[in-house]
């Protein structure tokens, strides 16, 4: 793993966080994403994308990481292990910051899939440990915080 530190990583990194807050606070606060932010979220990050290259120079890290988080988030939002706004919130950073943004593996295919599958692994660990501890009868958990956290402690741990 190689340390990379582009325009293009910092401002994906940066617009990824500043949306993933935004989530969170309407997560902890409706427990809902409502589709215009999403929408919203994606036609920015998409822009972006293209205007500073991202998009284009990772085309096959942020297609296999699209295709992989909706056919993983379709199948765990049907067996109801995940809520429609966490779907939501997994494809949006599958779409504006699909990997590492601060190293290069080389191989976008597996850097794709692994950082995809923990960013659903642990918010379903937690999500899940949560619910057991619960002793009020609600069953929504909001996860977005902890997928923010995740997002961050992936993209963060590529530093050191």
């Amino acid at each position: 793993m190689e340390l990379v530190i582009t325009d293009s990583a910092i401002s994906a990194f940066a617009i990824t966080v500043l949306i993933l807050i935004i989530y969170s606070f309407d997560d902890l606060r409706t427990r809902k994403v409502p589709n215009q932010f999403v929408f919203s979220a994606l036609f920015i990050g998409v822009c972006m994308g293209l205007l500073n290259g991202h998009l284009l120079e990772y085309a096959v890290l942020h297609l296999t990481v699209a295709v992989f988080t909706l056919i993983l988030g379709y199948i765990l939002f049907r067996i109801g292990a995940l809520g429609g706004a966490d779907v939501k919130t997994l494809f949006t950073i599958a779409i504006i910051s699909p990997g590492i943004e601060f190293a290069d593996w080389g191989n976008p295919i597996l850097e794709g899939i692994l950082v995809v599958g923990l960013l659903f692994m642990i918010p379903l660990i937690v999500g899940y440990l949560i619910s057991q501890r619960k002793t009020d009868e609600s069953n929504v958990i909001p996860l977005i915080p902890v997928i923010l956290g995740a997002y961050l402690v992936i993209q963060l741990l590529a530093l050191f």
